[in-house]
């Protein structure tokens, strides 16, 4: 690893660990001579089916300076930029500063991996106030986002202010009645700001559509329109729409029913800050939404992608165990398909539609999901408030930095960079310039908690995409078999399960041994290997992984 050069007194260094080169994960630091401040400790869900649970960033770099750490600041409660917490803070304690919203959503996480109270130190930070973290001052600036509480971070620095957006856009209205501050933005780029760090996720979305209360209105009249059930799928986290389908329960004589823990965590985390007010009597327990009569109940269900074992998902093929879907029951997704998504999402709506609902989506009526992040309109209006000297797009691939990047120059920032994650940047106010690489990466979590190398998740893959084998041997003396060889396969097609094919392959298995004569120079276990993946080959045009068991008798 190269050593990172000393840092001037009115330098800064940007090292980017996730969300930059990538969507998710989102974490940086910043460092200047007095410390280093994390901004954001975001996870990553598994895009493969192989027994992931999720991906955090690698903290190497960090755990190495863990002396000079004085503390993270959360922009927002998503799980892209919380959920990796209980890693780091597992590591190394320091205190956590951050929106109630967020700070609810962070507590349950590290309670759920056998933190205390205790063990905590996490501090609510409220838009408008002055943080000290070592040598940083930083102040929340409230913006509109999907979720409650949502901050951009104005951080005061030896290379001046950087003002981090975090997840924006300019919703005038938002249901939350908290619209991004663009008077104290403009407060700050009259300031003065030295670099601007900007999210990047919507850049090719020329003006993001709608609004949330369009999406309340469009949902509203889906429901009244609807003769019995609905159901309305949703991203769990979208606090401001959950604000809106609340009073929509009400004007509509419907009772609300959440079908997911990630949902009724949110819920609840927001309800007690303060930031959804339910009637009591609004909430009937899922066990109880088959009791209601169909033409009252409204619920609101996770699973948006098809996850396996979700609310959305378990109701779409009718085994969710406290509700069936009958036809004329109506299901809304309200909310859009992640790329890499499409074929379980869609095969999930067609199962819906072989159940007999009505199905709503973004494709029939549009209006009915909006974005949280800004479109390309919104980040042009980010840069002219803040007018920087400096630009770092973060948030998003190389694609949607380097088109970000380009839509600062177009507005007269002439001083911008990109960098994926690994590469620091340096300002020193009024210019950039990468730095030495520092240690960086994804690490897997496994479900039950515990790490997996990057070797055990590539053969994983294997075993998924091209299947086993076990053979067991009986060796005798002089090499010679003692009893024929037994063949199992799983996910080999053609093969698995077939008697005559499995037997073909134990036929050849044992002449492999019968010919053996010192293998040219390979183990008798490989050369059984080799002929077995070969005669595998030509009865499933497949060369599935082999493990060979040898037991010598005396």
């Amino acid at each position: 690893m190269q050593v990172q050069p000393k840092l001037e007194p009115n330098q800064i260094r940007i090292v980017p660990l996730g969300g930059l080169g990538e969507i998710g994960m989102n974490c940086f630091a910043v460092e200047q001579q007095g410390g280093i401040v994390v901004v954001d400790c975001g996870a990553a869900f598994a895009e493969d089916d192989v027994g992931i649970d999720v991906w955090h960033p690698d903290f190497s770099w960090l755990l190495e300076q863990r002396e000079r750490v004085h503390g993270i600041f959360l922009t927002h409660g998503h799980e892209d930029h919380v959920g990796a917490l209980p890693y780091l803070l597992t590591e190394m304690e320091v205190p956590v500063w951050g929106p109630p919203h967020a700070l609810g959503i962070a507590r349950k996480r590290l309670f759920e991996h056998n933190f205390s109270q205790a063990e905590l130190d996490l501090r609510d930070a409220h838009a408008g106030q002055v943080y000290d973290v070592g040598p940083f001052k930083i102040e929340p600036v409230r913006v509109a986002h999907s979720i409650v509480e949502a901050s951009a971070l104005h951080i005061r620095t030896a290379a001046g202010s950087i003002l981090h957006t975090g997840d924006f856009n300019f919703d005038p209205d938002p249901p939350d009645g908290e619209p991004t501050d663009e008077a104290r933005l403009t407060e700050l780029g009259d300031q003065g700001i030295s670099l601007l760090l900007s999210d990047s996720t919507n850049i090719d979305v020329p003006v993001r559509a709608g609004s949330e209360r369009g999406v309340g209105r469009a949902l509203e009249g889906l429901v009244q329109q609807a003769p019995a059930r609905v159901v309305i799928a949703m991203f769990a986290s979208n606090i401001q729409r959950l604000i809106l389908l609340g009073e929509i329960a009400q004007r509509t004589g419907r009772k609300l029913c959440l079908f997911g823990r990630s949902l009724e965590t949110q819920a609840a985390i927001a309800r007690q800050i303060g930031r959804l007010s339910w009637p009591s009597d609004l909430v009937v327990p899922a066990e109880q939404a088959a009791s209601v009569p169909r033409s009252s109940l409204l619920v609101l269900a996770g699973g948006t992608q098809a996850e396996r074992n979700s609310a959305l998902k378990r109701l779409s093929t009718g085994h969710h165990p406290k509700l069936t879907l009958a036809e004329e029951d109506t299901v809304i997704f309200s909310s859009r398909i992640i790329p890499g998504n499409d074929r379980p999402v869609f095969a999930m709506m067609n199962d819906l539609l072989r159940a007999g609902v009505i199905l709503k989506t973004r494709f029939s009526d549009p209006s009915v999901h909006t974005s949280g992040h800004a479109g390309r309109t919104e980040q042009s209006r980010m840069i002219e408030l803040c007018r920087p000297n400096c630009f770092l797009p973060v948030h998003g691939t190389l694609h949607h930095l380097l088109r970000h990047e380009e839509l600062a120059r177009e507005l007269g920032v002439s001083e911008t960079t990109v960098v994926e994650n690994g590469t620091p940047v340096v300002c020193d106010g009024q210019k950039l310039w990468k730095d030495n690489a520092v240690p960086h990466g994804r690490i897997a979590i496994a479900m039950g908690g515990e790490e997996l190398s990057s070797d055990t998740h590539q053969r994983r893959l294997e075993l998924g995409r091209l299947g086993i084998a076990f053979v067991t041997l009986a060796i005798g003396p002089n090499d010679k078999l003692a009893a024929a060889p037994t063949v199992r396969t799983r996910g080999v097609p053609l093969v698995d399960d077939d008697d005559n094919a499995l037997r073909a392959v134990a036929r050849e298995i044992a002449r492999s041994v019968e010919t053996f004569r010192g293998g040219r120079g390979l183990a008798m276990a490989e050369f059984v290997r080799r002929a077995a993946r070969r005669k595998l080959e030509e009865l499933s045009g497949t060369r599935p992984i082999v493990e060979i068991e040898a037991i010598e008798l005396d």
